[in-house]
């Protein structure tokens, strides 16, 4: 047998061998049914010892660690957190920042064995937990840099500041900062804990130039800039291919120095052109030589969708524009800077159009309104704005964005509105008619209800559970459009009506199933002798559910029932208030102050 051969074990040594293994694998085994043992004993209390923010739950079941969490931390999220880098302070309302207690995560947290402290934990005893906290990043983020923005002192750069013929020196300054991440740690570190203030550190920033540089710069790259004027020429295909441009124009310097401004790279400072400002300083001397894209649109012809197609058009490009003036603003000598015209592309083509498949009329609504002035003015503005409106497919429709806010600014005037179960008066009365016709060519059109409520109480002239208010800031109507094809929406305002009409590609029959009204409940009469006061008329309070049907030929696909509150309205009477008598003065006494009279409606 040669030497390298592996030896032969004998029958003795391969028993052994194979005892031994099987007394490994056991213990494993064993060792593993232990630990699943005590995972298991470990998971059904918190261990011993463990606290949350000094809230002990050591000893409790889950449940009743959640209890104590909630009733001993929850109140403390309430208080604001004050950071502060020890001169100056900023808050952070923990409810504007959307944090809260996240109680299960916190638990699973406390009674995991795959912590830093799994071993303790493994056999019972607990200790120091962090809180584990929900948050929305949106409003956490906006709160974040409120705090950064209070309590920075961003480092301030030397550079050059630019007046008509004029420049001078920006002068550096050093700062200090403080970074989102700090202060993220500094609220949840403080956001369940007793002590409510947290210290940070700031970090110092020096500026990368001295005053010395600054002062150099403006006797040399400053003076060199504004020295002369500047001249451009503009070549390029125009509007007719046949004829190119080739214009030139001499440009003031002063007309430019506006957009000029300075940065710091790399320790030197460097002249920035803000190209989209030059342009329109010079665009009134560039004459027609630019022809803006125009995007495809639809319109409505003979009740059918038709596609207007989009044109290309020819611009300056800005960003060459910027570059070439920045080069030969710090040039002595000759200033010219060549700039071509470019094509511009539409951002919305006819092709892009005709792929969105608008080719028939989905959805049509007419609600009919009482002719009064303000309801016909603030109608016609929401129609006016909502008119033309397209919905790209997975796109949602946001009634306040569209209409904008309800100001004099934006063409809204008074009118009577809904507020705490009453009429009274305020900015934009009429516009919850736009929101129901428009909610009621959405819900026929088979869109997807994002957000949707009904008047506080039922006003006669609506379909019951088919109507829709908004409030700006407060309520808006929401709908997706949830199809593969476009959404094309008009909207026209008449004397008394107003008409919403959705155009697209139809994929169901909808139809509306409304039920009885159920928890009837009755309105109260009120006399109402304040100033001013509003008569109402009452109407009875009830729930109903209205069922969205949907139909492909003839088929029912789904359903969607919409259930609707709504409250009794008082039947409200005006009275004027009766002035109270006045005490008859008597020799001994001072007169008793005549009482004001409130103003009557």
């Amino acid at each position: 047998m040669a030497s390298g051969a592996p030896k032969k074990l004998s029958a003795a040594e391969l028993a052994t061998r194979r005892r031994n293994r099987r007394i490994v694998i056991f213990s494993l085994v064993g060792l593993l049914f232990i630990f699943i043992a005590l995972n298991i004993n470990a998971r059904g209390h918190v261990p011993k010892g463990t606290s949350v923010e000094g809230v002990a739950i050591g000893g409790l079941s889950p449940d009743q660690a959640k209890k104590v969490l909630k009733d001993k931390l929850e109140p403390r999220l309430l208080r604001d957190v004050i950071i502060t880098d020890g001169e100056r302070q900023s808050r952070v309302d923990l409810q504007a920042a959307a944090v809260g207690l996240d109680l299960q995560a916190t638990v699973d947290s406390a009674t995991s064995l795959t912590g830093g402290n799994s071993l303790t934990r493994l056999f019972g005893k607990g200790g120091a937990v962090d809180p584990v906290f929900a948050v929305r990043e949106t409003f956490l983020n906006k709160s974040i840099n409120a705090v950064v923005k209070k309590l920075s002192h961003p480092v301030v750069e030397g550079g050059l500041a630019f007046s008509g013929n004029k420049v001078t020196g920006i002068k550096p300054k050093s700062g200090q900062v403080l970074t989102p991440e700090q202060v993220k740690a500094a609220i949840f570190s403080t956001a369940a804990a007793r002590q409510r203030k947290v210290k940070v550190s700031l970090t110092s920033q020096q500026p990368q130039l001295t005053a010395e540089d600054v002062a150099n710069a403006v006797s040399q790259l400053g003076k060199t800039v504004v020295s002369a004027p500047i001249s451009i020429r503009l070549t390029g295909t125009g509007a007719n291919p046949n004829e190119p441009v080739d214009q030139s124009i001499d440009v003031p310097i002063a007309t430019l120095t506006p957009s000029f401004s300075t940065k710091v790279v790399d320790g030197k400072m460097q002249l920035v052109v803000d190209g989209p400002r030059a342009l329109k300083a010079i665009q009134q001397d560039l004459g027609p030589t630019q022809q803006p894209a125009v995007d495809a649109r639809f319109r409505i012809v003979k009740g059918k969708p038709t596609i207007v197609p989009s044109q290309a058009g020819q611009a300056v490009d800005v960003e060459q524009l910027s570059l070439a003036i920045a080069e030969v603003a710090t040039q002595e000598g000759i200033r010219l800077a060549n700039v071509t015209l470019k094509p511009q592309a539409a951002t919305f083509t006819t092709a892009d159009a005709k792929k969105l498949g608008i080719v028939e009329q989905i959805s049509k609504f007419r609600q009919k309104f009482p002719y009064a002035p303000y309801r016909y003015q603030n109608i016609g503005q929401a129609a006016e704005r909502i008119n033309g409106t397209l919905l790209k497919p997975g796109e949602v429709f946001s009634m306040n964005n569209i209409v904008l806010e309800r100001t004099p600014a934006n063409g809204y005037t008074k009118g009577f509105v809904i507020k705490s179960g009453r009429l009274q008066e305020d900015l934009g009365g009429g516009v919850s008619t736009m929101a129901t016709a428009t909610w009621h060519a959405a819900f026929f059109a088979g869109l997807e209800r994002i957000e949707q409520r009904a008047h506080s109480f039922y006003i006669s002239r609506y379909q019951p559970g088919l109507e829709a208010t908004v409030s700006w800031g407060q309520l808006d109507l929401k709908f997706r459009n949830d199809s593969p094809h476009g959404v094309f929406i008009t909207a026209v305002r008449g004397t008394n009506f107003v008409t919403v009409t959705m155009y697209g590609t139809k994929r169901y029959d909808i139809s509306a199933e409304s039920g009885p009204h159920q928890d009837v409940k009755p309105f109260t009469q009120q006399t109402d002798a304040s100033s001013p006061c509003t008569p109402q008329g009452g109407s009875e309070g009830f729930t109903i559910v209205v069922t969205r049907v949907f139909k492909i030929a003839g088929k029912e696909v789904k359903r969607e029932p919409l259930t609707t509150k709504y409250n009794p309205a008082a039947n409200i009477t005006c009275k004027k208030p009766t002035p109270k008598a006045t005490a008859t003065p008597t020799a001994s006494a001072k007169p008793a102050a005549k009482p004001t009279p409130k103003p009557t409606g």
